[in-house]
């Protein structure tokens, strides 16, 4: 095919970005967006020069690929016509409301062979495509999110809202199943949790924490992440970051003394400076959604294997949704003790 024919269905907050890129995209054709609300919907499309349709089903004909950015509870009803056709479809994270609805989605694209991916934004988050080939094999990885509350959000979680993205990452870097997960969790502002943090122990024995929050002034998205021998620091917001490493062939017994502290006779700003390197990374320029969806076009045009495939998606949400029955567990226990009489 000469050039893709998109559309995305949805274009509120996020979906209206998808439009704006796609639009500017040489290789593609944005044929339409659907909303139902007239007035979103045409505003949008006369902006980046498509139709508008109020309904998927009056699009679905006329296109090979489609961004969905509905609220997640329409995710599967939306998706699966789409993906039924053989066409390839993007859906926002998380991939579903359910997992059973993930099954459902997942299913659909291998009877038909369609291309799906999960807009999993931050893997491609220049600083973190940057980081990946260095971070090694992790033992231990600390990510903290904060993001000033939004009344866009408080249907869901920030556990499905926010820490979903790192918990994503994590999966990512980690490449391993978990053993263990705990979590705990308070809502502020919403009826649902606004804070959370859970700590993941994985087979091989690396363990990440993760905190997230959307009560607070600013926003904030920084990983560390820690191998045998060097320690990745990710600022996400600021797209930096650095690896700090131990030379080729230090050895710190060779600096021990007999008590078993390490020597360094010659000072330790020396010794650091010596045996330790500082590496700052090179992050690439380039917005992470226009990185994501140049990524799915690709995958669409050649039919190849999506870098975020739906079983990365269902890992996420699998991953989330123990986190909240860990954080409603937490919360009985909290209750129960509560509600007993005093001695």
């Amino acid at each position: 095919m000469s050039r893709l024919r998109v559309a995305v269905v949805g274009v509120g907050h996020l979906g209206k970005e998808h439009a704006r890129v796609y639009a500017s995209m040489p290789d593609v054709t944005l044929v339409g967006v659907v909303d139902p609300a007239e007035e979103r919907g045409a505003t949008v499309a006369g902006r980046v020069g498509a139709r508008h349709f109020q309904d998927p089903a009056g699009v679905l004909p006329l296109v090979d690929a489609v961004s969905i950015a509905v609220p997640t509870p329409r995710h599967c009803e939306v998706a699966l016509p789409f993906l039924e056709a053989g066409k390839a479809v993007l859906i926002e994270k998380p991939l579903a409301a359910t997992l059973e609805e993930a099954d459902r989605i997942i299913a659909a694209a291998e009877r038909s062979g369609a291309i799906l991916q999960v807009g999993h934004i931050e893997r491609f988050n220049p600083i973190i495509v940057a980081a990946k080939p260095k971070l090694g094999t992790p033992v231990f990885i600390e990510c903290d999110r904060i993001h000033p509350f939004s009344l866009r959000s408080t249907d869901v979680s920030v556990v499905l809202d926010l820490m979903i993205h790192d918990l994503d990452l994590v999966l990512y870097f980690t490449d391993d199943d978990w053993e263990e997960i705990e979590a705990a969790g308070a809502s502020v502002l919403s009826p649902t949790d606004d804070l959370a943090t859970a700590r993941i122990v994985f087979r091989n024995g690396c363990i990440a924490m993760v905190k997230t929050s959307r009560v607070a002034m600013n926003r904030s998205r920084k990983i560390r992440v820690f191998s045998e021998r060097s320690y990745v620091s990710m600022d996400l917001v600021a797209k930096a970051g650095m690896r700090i490493h131990l030379r080729d062939g230090y050895d710190p017994a060779a600096f021990l003394d007999a008590g078993g502290r390490i020597t360094a006779p010659e000072g330790e700003a020396e010794f650091l400076a010596r045996h330790v390197r500082t590496e700052f990374l090179e992050a690439h320029e380039g917005e992470p959604l226009a990185l994501e969806l140049r990524s799915f076009v690709d995958s669409a045009i050649a039919r190849t294997t999506p870098s975020v495939t739906g079983m990365h998606g269902r890992r996420a949400m699998a991953a989330a949704a123990i986190v909240e029955e860990r954080i409603r567990a937490q919360k009985e226990r909290f209750m129960a003790r509560g509600r007993r009489p005093r001695a």
